[in-house]
Order: structure tokens, then sequence, then C-alpha cells
């Protein structure tokens, strides 16, 4: 009798046993949800995808220009010119445009001379604060010369040049430098560099 209660005992903590060990396998406690035969809803956090990052480096647009340069000097010798231009800025480095321009020179008793004109123009910048410029025009001068009256003639006019561009908030200011290469003699530039300060407005 004794014999058959150690074997019943020893029967019941074998099974035991082996159920604690199923419910404790992988290292944690079963749930009693999963014990009784349900299945268990898995959550599973949202994937983030990845999103290129934006390349810190981005194409300027293009930007119209606003500019014009104004000189005025009197005395025995009286000079006023006025060039307003308007141009497109591809970036950073490249610009051209057009624009019109009156000159008027006065110097006693030898010359009253009126000059009105279009021009266009092409600006590299190739490195900042410097520009070089190229600037084709067509005027049309009249006025007296030693008391003489000048018919009304075109003068062919290519300036030249180059100087430096300062920004500002709005803009940018010019000096800029400049050489007539046709040279013809009724030029209003003569055999001189001519120094140009304008102001440019981004549109």
């Amino acid at each position: 009798m004794m014999r058959y209660c150690f074997v019943c005992l020893l029967l019941v903590i074998v099974s035991f046993g082996r159920v604690n060990a199923q419910e404790n396998r992988n290292g944690f406690r079963l749930d009693t949800i999963y014990k009784s035969g349900a299945k268990r809803q898995v959550v599973r956090a949202p994937v983030k995808k990845s999103v290129p990052l934006k390349s810190s480096v981005s194409r300027k647009a293009g930007k119209w220009t606003l500019s014009g340069s104004c000189g005025m000097s009197f005395g025995d010798y009286t000079s006023i010119d006025v060039s307003p231009q308007i141009g497109y800025r591809w970036n950073e480095f490249f610009s051209a445009g057009g624009g019109v321009s009156y000159n008027y020179h006065h110097s006693s008793n030898r010359y009253d001379m009126n000059y009105l004109g279009i021009n266009v123009f092409g600006r590299v910048n190739p490195v900042r604060y410097i520009a070089l410029q190229i600037q084709p025009e067509l005027k049309g001068s009249w006025g007296k010369s030693y008391e003489k009256k000048i018919d009304f003639r075109y003068v062919p006019t290519m300036l030249v040049g180059g100087g430096g561009v300062i920004p500002t908030g709005t803009g940018s200011i010019s000096v800029m430098f400049y050489y007539d290469v046709i040279q013809d003699k009724y030029s209003p530039y003569g055999k001189n560099w001519v120094c140009s300060v304008g102001y440019s407005f981004n549109l």
C-alpha cells in the first residue's frame, strides 16, 4: 500500500513539473489567453519610410533686374549721362539685357552734342564681387560743333570692360570701367576709359 501511494505521488510530481516547464517556455510564463487556445493579436509598429534628404545645393531661379547709371558734371565742361536698363539673371554667373541711354556733352565755344541710343549687354561674374561686361550700342547724335550745326547721324559703339559689384539688401551697386573698342570719330566716349557707377534692383 505504501509503495502504491509513493508511486502515485511521484507521478503527480512529474506531471506538475512537465506542465510548469511548458508554461515557462522561452523564459516567460504564458498568459491565460494563450493557454486557453485563443489567438493572440500581434500589433506591429508602423515602419517609417526613409525620405531622401534634399540636396543642400539648389539651383537659383532666374531673376529680372532693373538697373541704371547716372553721371553729371558741370562747369566749363558739362556732361549728363542717363542709362536705364532691364536684364535677366539666369544664375549667379550670367546675365543679359538691354536698355536706352541719353548723353549730353557741352563745352564752351566748342561743342554742344546730344546722343540718344539703344544697347544690349552681356555680363559674366567669374567670381563674387567681380563683373566683366560687353555692351554694343547704336546711338543717334546731333548738335553743334564750333558753332556749326551737326546733322543727325548714327554712331556705333561697343563698350568692353569690368569692375566691382557690391551686393545690397535689394540689389547691388556696381562700379565699372569701359573702353569703346570701335572708336568711331563721333563717339561720345573718345579714346579714354569711361567710369560708370550704377545700381541694380531685383524685381
